[in-house]
């Protein structure tokens, strides 16, 4: 008669097998899932990081390109002819928008010279995009080579242009609200409002325009 003891015995290993084996099959799934999911991860990070690098490397070599850039190419002795001609100015009055002498522009546009430093450049890099109405309102001009003409334009009613009248007002003053300018706009006898001449003035940077918050109407002053 086989020992009941060992029956028993043998019966509670087989149970314990069979339970370990139901518990540790689904920590063995999880641990592989795991497993997976961190290779993942690290080709992920490994991709990141080259990419990081590649960004960094053109990062650093952007400043570079960028400072000569204007020495190498972008300054083009054509470009400022054809820039010149499609605003009809005069190679003085073209040289007033960059700063520099009208024979220095007739230089440039011949190849005989190029701008002398970097400063330069960017000052006819900045005015390279100006249209023609831009163009004539920063040298305040109505027409191209009005500058250069011999008769002075006769004035109206007024003595002064709007331009002038309201540089008369703000003359002295750190600077002077919408409404007090279009007060003093009525008073000289002018129609409608200085909105426009203002705005007009704001553009071609003869006055700087700074919003009030919670208040109507801008202050004005000079640059």
């Amino acid at each position: 008669m086989p020992n009941m003891n060992a029956v028993i015995n043998e019966q509670i290993r087989r149970l314990a097998r069979r339970e370990i084996k139901s518990n540790t099959k689904s920590v063995k799934k999880s641990t592989t899932k795991y497993r997976h999911s961190i290779a993942t991860l690290k080709q992920q990070m490994a991709t990141l990081t080259k990419r990081l690098a590649y960004v960094e490397r053109q990062l650093s070599k952007a400043p570079a390109a960028a400072a000569e850039a204007p020495e190498k190419g972008r300054f083009r002795a054509i470009g400022v002819k054809a820039h010149r001609s499609k605003l009809g100015l005069s190679a003085n009055e073209y040289g007033k928008l960059v700063g520099v002498s009208g024979l220095t522009i007739y230089n440039w546009e011949s190849g005989k010279a190029r701008p002398r430093n970097r400063e330069t450049a960017a000052k006819w890099l900045a005015i390279r995009g100006l249209g023609k109405k831009e163009a004539l309102q920063r040298l305040g001009l109505s027409a191209p080579g009005a500058a250069a003409s011999a008769t002075p334009r006769k004035r109206g009613r007024f003595p002064h242009t709007a331009e002038q009248t309201i540089l008369g007002l703000l003359n002295g003053k750190k600077s002077l609200a919408t409404s007090q300018i279009n007060q003093a706009w009525k008073k000289e006898g002018r129609s409608g409002t200085a909105d426009v001449t203002l705005g007009l003035m704001v553009k071609a940077k003869k006055l700087k325009r700074t919003k009030v918050q919670g208040q109507r109407g801008s202050m004005y002053s000079q640059p």
